[in-house]
């Protein structure tokens, strides 16, 4: 086990006091810290390697509530549509095409996005069928990268009846008890692997995953069962989508929103990670806070194909864990995380003409510690403590575009981007450092197969027409 000290950055904590401590330093020993303070206070000691961090700013690495890794093949390619056509014309043919190689070099691809823009934990929501061959191919990179995740085998089961006619309902490749077991197989299998893997569950009760039949009311109820058992957590796309298609539909069928449906059917647990969550009623954000659940906004997602607005104000006022997250980059472009602090900030300001509503701030606790929390795992990241793990990033601000800094945290959200981080650590290994990839050197290779197999993908999908389009007139 090495140790590691990093000295002289703006170390900005987010612990429970929220400490900031403008020339500090972090001392970490094998996976984790062991000391955080400032540099007038630092006992002397020996590290096998030390950081100089002068002009960076030092903080717990960015954690992204919300993503789909696969989707990191098919970035700009859903532009100008609402969610529900978007689903429908683009993922799901486009997830039909995927190969467990083209899931291994998404899953490459998306390692080394996380690292360069300075994530270093990100929940993987899987939305495509996955057997344990494909399972590996989107874990082992991850792996062998050395970034963190939070990785999520999906559930599905056909409604029998079905639960609408507006889609087919196609027979699952599974049976319902087959399904779980597969499940629980592939925890048993992965689950703390490398102390960087965590699994968890992916099942979809929302409107329009409803309406296309994915999930039975019993799957539901035994997948929270299985997940409470286990420890698990289980993200769902909630309150997601277009108000006038997709959730009057549901309404009508159900005779209200996607959390009145879990209330309804006793499923609403502790174990849920509601991403989205725009269209929600005062008693369902009442239910979540009660039920002590965890909620990831993904704002630059949700503008990007017209969605709407999440409420944080009232879920801060119910005491709500909230987090960020980007999405898959097929429905926002970026997995920067910054970006989507700046934009999650100026969205909700705008939206309540109020200013002072969300700060700099409020963006980095979305960002750390609160995607940690609502993701289960704030006992080991999303702050700088000592026994937590050594999961930290230097943001490089002596930059023309970050210079003058004037105050750091909010030169951070408002400035800076995500490739400004100099330096990326997970689990006490340096994976980035001097903005250059340590221990992994088939960056470039791992570029040009993603596109290779991401062109090959949507020429399959007979999507090219749609998407290789040099420039578009007016409102095509």
């Amino acid at each position: 086990m090495s140790s590691l000290l990093i000295t002289h950055g703006y170390v900005v904590t987010v612990d429970p006091a929220r400490r900031v401590i403008s020339d500090g330093y972090v001392a970490v020993d094998g996976d984790s810290i062991t000391a955080v303070g400032p540099m007038s206070e630092l006992p002397d000691q020996s590290a096998d390697e030390v950081i100089d961090a002068r002009g960076m700013l030092v903080m717990p690495g960015l954690v992204n509530g919300h993503n789909h890794h696969w989707g990191s093949l098919f970035k700009n390619t859903g532009e100008g549509m609402l969610l529900e056509e978007w689903i429908d014309r683009v993922t799901l043919p486009l997830a039909r095409q995927l190969s467990p190689d083209d899931l291994r070099v998404a899953a490459y691809l998306a390692a080394i996005e996380q690292i360069r823009t300075g994530t270093t934990c990100s929940l993987n929501h899987a939305v495509n069928i996955n057997d344990g061959e494909s399972m590996a191919a989107m874990i082992e990179p991850v792996l062998d990268v050395g970034v963190r995740q939070l990785v999520t085998k999906e559930l599905r089961d056909t409604p029998d009846p079905p639960f609408s006619d507006a889609y087919p309902a196609r027979p699952h490749v599974r049976d319902r008890a087959e399904e779980l077991a597969l499940a629980e197989e592939i925890v048993d299998r992965w689950d703390g692997a490398g102390g960087i893997v965590h699994m968890g569950l992916a099942l979809e009760t929302g409107a329009n995953w409803m309406l296309h039949n994915s999930s039975s009311e019993e799957l539901i109820l035994e997948g929270v069962e299985l997940a409470e058992r286990r420890g698990l957590k289980i993200t769902n796309h909630c309150g997601a989508g277009t108000p006038w298609l997709s959730h009057r539909e549901f309404e009508r069928a159900t005779g209200g929103g996607d959390v009145d449906f879990l209330v309804r059917i006793g499923a609403l647990a502790p174990s849920w990670v509601l991403i989205h969550v725009m269209h929600v009623r005062d008693r369902e954000i009442d239910a979540i806070g009660r039920a002590g659940i965890g909620v990831i906004t993904a704002p630059v997602s949700n503008a990007y194909n017209a969605g709407g607005v999440a409420p944080l104000k009232q879920f801060f006022a119910a005491g709500v864990p909230v987090g960020l997250g980007s999405d898959g980059t097929y429905v926002n472009c970026s997995p920067d995380m910054v970006e989507q602090m700046k934009f999650a900030v100026l969205i909700q300001n705008l939206t309540h003409m109020d200013p002072r509503l969300m700060t700099a701030e409020s963006a980095i606790e979305m960002a750390t510690i609160g995607s940690a929390r609502a993701m289960g795992l704030d006992h080991l990241i999303g702050s700088l403590e000592p026994g937590k793990r050594a999961d930290i990033v230097l943001f490089d601000l002596d930059r023309a575009h970050s210079t003058v800094t004037n105050r750091p945290v909010a030169a951070l959200v408002f400035s800076a981007h995500g490739n400004d981080a100099d330096t990326v650590i997970v689990n006490g290994q340096v994976l980035l450092r001097g903005g250059e990839l340590a221990g992994f050197d088939r960056e470039r290779e791992v570029l040009d197969e993603a596109t290779a197999r991401a062109h090959a993908a949507i020429s399959r999908a007979e999507l090219a027409d749609q998407v290789f389009v040099d420039w578009r007139h007016g409102h095509e």
